[in-house]
Formats: structure tokens, C-alpha cells, sequence
């Protein structure tokens, strides 16, 4: 065996683990999170995101919203909802745009962070709700995970998806809610 000929292969392969090594350390806790700043999270997470997903992600996040509130586990679980939402609909919504909004209440909502992440991808059924119980456990699982994880820091998570009409995620972190 010719070593010198597999080094090019050689180097591939390491420097294709590396990326993954680097990537599954960001995915147990991005770095960000240590700054305890949401907003900035988030930012990072779209632009890793329209980096490696054939789909077209528009962030937007209006002036003057406010997420210091949150503490760093509730940052920690709104970024992995959104996260999930966004790997969900890059693997199988064949959704070729995102809009992914990041505001605080208006007038006579409850104070607190809203985000709302909708798609124009094919949708899915939602009749089986978030149910735990009902809802198959090899089929979606990450909306059980983002359920869950909503439950855990006390946000409200809707979903509506329509067969050919893509999906809308709202997300509601409430400002005081008391853990």
C-alpha cells in the first residue's frame, strides 16, 4: 500500500471529522449561550443554518426587542425549539423559504418573547397533536422534544400545518412566569 497516495484521502477524512467533532461540541451547548444573550443565539444559528440548508431563511427581529429576561436555561430550550423547527423543515417540509420573526408583546398580548417561524413547504398532518401518548413514538419525535422543552421553561407552543400549505410555529415565552 502506497501511503502517499491515500494521504489526500487522508486529510479528507480527518478534516471531516474535525467538522463533525466541532459540530456535535456546538450542538451540546452553542457557545453563545454562556453570553446569556437570546438574540445573538439565534442570529448564529440562522446564519449556520443558510450556510448548510438548500432553503432560503429570512430573520427578522424587530428594533428594541428585549430577551433579558430570560435566564440561561430558557435560552438554552427556546434555541433548541427553534433549532429543531428549522432542521425539521430543512429535512422534510421541501420548503423553499423561511421566515423566522423574533418580537416582544404588542398592546394586549402577554409581556414576554414571541416567535413565530412559518414555511411554504408541503405542511403535514397535525391531527395527532402533541399528545405524547398519541403521537407514534418513531414519528415526531423532534416535535415531542420541542413540546417538552416548551413544558419545561413554561412557553406555549402552537402548531398549524395544512397539506400543501406549509406550517406556522408560534412559540410564547411568557415574562413572568414563575419556575
Amino acid at each position: 500500500m502506497d501511503a502517499k497516495k491515500n494521504l489526500p484521502q487522508i486529510a479528507d477524512f480527518l478534516s471531516k471529522s474535525l467538522s463533525q467533532v466541532r459540530s456535535m461540541s456546538y450542538n451540546l451547548a452553542p457557545p453563545d449561550i454562556t453570553k446569556n444573550d437570546f438574540l445573538l443565539c439565534i442570529k448564529n444559528l440562522c446564519e449556520e443554518f443558510k450556510e448548510s440548508a438548500a432553503v432560503e431563511l429570512r430573520l427578522s427581529i424587530l428594533e428594541n426587542t428585549d430577551a433579558s429576561f430570560l435566564k440561561k436555561e430558557e435560552i438554552l430550550n427556546l434555541y433548541r425549539i427553534i433549532q429543531e423547527a428549522l432542521s425539521n423543515i430543512a429535512k422534510h417540509a421541501d420548503a423553499s423559504e423561511i421566515v423566522l420573526l423574533i418580537r416582544n408583546e404588542n398592546r394586549d398580548e402577554e409581556k414576554g418573547i414571541y416567535v413565530f417561524i412559518n414555511d411554504n413547504g408541503k405542511g403535514f398532518d397535525t391531527e395527532a397533536g402533541f399528545d405524547t401518548e398519541a403521537v407514534d413514538n418513531k414519528k415526531h419525535f423532534g416535535l415531542k422534544g420541542m413540546k417538552k422543552r416548551a413544558d419545561l421553561i413554561g412557553a406555549k407552543l402552537a402548531i398549524s400545518s395544512e397539506k400543501d400549505y406549509g406550517t406556522q410555529i408560534k412559540i410564547i415565552k411568557p415574562k413572568n412566569t414563575i419556575q
